[in-house]
């Protein structure tokens, strides 16, 4: 059996509110619990009465019964109704089943009535259980409010800090200097030495060797080792509250339910493992010579005039043009005073001259476009 709580009602005529569940009439308007009264247990369970020992054992554990003349509420042990004086009789309803009557009574009318708002509780089998979890989700959110903020704020300014960096800025200079430069790479068809584990087309053989072209795990043998084991084990069983019943009298009883009690300890385990070793596989390694386009040299021009060109090619015939790559640039000074060189197609370069204030975008790599 669970501790004796008392509990609380209201009075509907004067609207007293939390009045102890021992005291029958109410203290302020003298007028008696009736057929409206609801038992409840405080909202805090820091503020639950519990009872010692001795007071419990004096507490019926009977609900009240409802007198049908005046419609007072009675204790159980009392045979007439301390209010008019009737006699209780079988057709007298306890609290509960006036309860479930008045309720009937309720969903039998289409009308909307006004509930005297009590803390949140369920009925089950004259059972009264708290209805946390709507409060427990109220609660998490009042805790936790500032998170909801917190995080997205943080994430906007990271990634308006992210783009700030990479999108490209508008600025408006002045062009104090102008260069260009153009470079044409050129290839050479000559024998090259190479290794590999087999002869491409074309390749001669100078020689062969064998070499480690990889390893393999092979089982060597196994290894014992310890270990120390986290277990459970059971204890004993300790009693905890799921719960209160209404006792339909201004008292409310804990509802006990057992759970396990275990205990962590450890022990010491002997295991084995596999211990594998590192086999090195050996290949035939081939090196040969054989006829590549190989990079040779560069033909590089440069200036700081707007009359770019492309140098002279004195090709041998074991040469070839491989590739040709050209680089436009304007410098100027930025607003905080250092100079800044800025990489533009050469369709917006031919067009600009020294002394021209344009404005410009500018990536973070450097490259960019006259806008104006």
């Amino acid at each position: 059996m669970g501790r004796i709580i008392e509990g609380l009602w209201d009075c509907k005529y004067c609207d007293t509110k939390a009045i102890k569940g021992s005291i029958r009439e109410c203290p302020n308007c003298g007028k008696p619990r009736d057929e409206d009264t609801r038992f409840y247990l405080p909202s805090d369970r820091e503020k639950f009465n519990y009872l010692n020992e001795e007071k419990s054992a004096e507490i019926s554990r009977n609900p009240d019964w409802l007198c049908e003349y005046c419609g007072s509420l009675n204790s159980d042990k009392n045979t007439h109704c301390e209010s008019c004086g009737a006699e209780r009789t079988a057709e007298n309803p306890d609290y509960f089943s006036n309860i479930a009557k008045m309720e009937a009574k309720k969903q039998s009318h289409s009308e909307d009535r006004e509930v005297q708002e009590t803390p949140t509780y369920n009925y089950v089998k004259n059972s009264y259980y708290s209805s946390n979890s709507k409060r427990q989700e109220e609660n998490f959110f009042s805790k936790n409010w500032k998170w909801f903020i917190i995080i997205p704020l943080i994430l906007s300014v990271v990634i308006g800090a992210i783009c700030l960096i990479f999108i490209p800025r508008e600025e408006n200079i002045t062009i104090n200097d102008i260069r260009w430069e153009r470079s044409i790479s050129i290839e050479r068809y000559k024998t090259v030495e190479e290794s590999d584990w087999s002869v491409p087309s074309g390749g001669r053989i100078l020689y062969t060797q064998q070499e480690i072209a990889g390893y393999e795990e092979v089982f060597d043998h196994y290894e014992t080792y310890s270990k120390e084991v986290k277990k459970e084990r059971l204890v004993g069983y300790e009693d905890y509250v799921v719960g209160y019943q209404d006792l339909g009298n201004g008292y409310f009883e804990e509802i006990i339910d057992q759970r396990p009690i275990y205990e962590t300890y450890y022990e010491t385990e002997d295991y084995t493992e596999a211990v594998y070793r590192d086999e090195p596989i050996y290949k035939t390694k081939y090196y040969y010579e054989i006829e590549r386009w190989v990079y040779e040299r560069s033909v590089k021009t440069s200036g700081a005039d707007k009359n770019p060109y492309w140098g002279e090619l004195n090709l041998n015939s074991d040469e070839r043009e491989s590739s040709r790559t050209e680089y436009y640039y304007i410098a100027y000074v930025n607003e905080k005073g250092k100079k800044k060189e800025l990489s533009l197609k050469y369709e917006q370069w031919k067009e600009l001259e020294v002394g021209d204030t344009v404005k410009i975008k500018k990536s973070l790599f450097g490259t960019g476009e006259v806008i104006t």
